[in-house]
């Protein structure tokens, strides 16, 4: 997983195509999945979470995502 973009202690990675991973210090948050993600092309659905799930269109929206996240978590 390549880290997208970083906040203090928070990261978004880029698991595969379409899916993103929040974390906080290393700890798994949310994931994100973006219109690119495509579950026929997975053995597992990304979707099947027990976390906080977040979909938006695409990376850039991903990104702004992350940061309403962390902004909502933070308070």
């Amino acid at each position: 997983m390549t880290v997208q973009h970083r906040a203090g202690r928070w990261t978004l990675g880029e698991k595969t195509d379409g899916v993103f991973i929040v974390k906080k210090g290393g700890q798994y948050e949310a994931k994100i999945l973006t219109d690119s993600y495509n579950p026929e092309m997975r053995e597992e659905d990304e979707r099947s979470v027990l976390s906080p799930l977040i979909e938006v269109p695409d990376s850039r929206a991903a990104r702004d995502a992350f940061h309403d996240y962390i902004r909502d978590e933070s308070r």
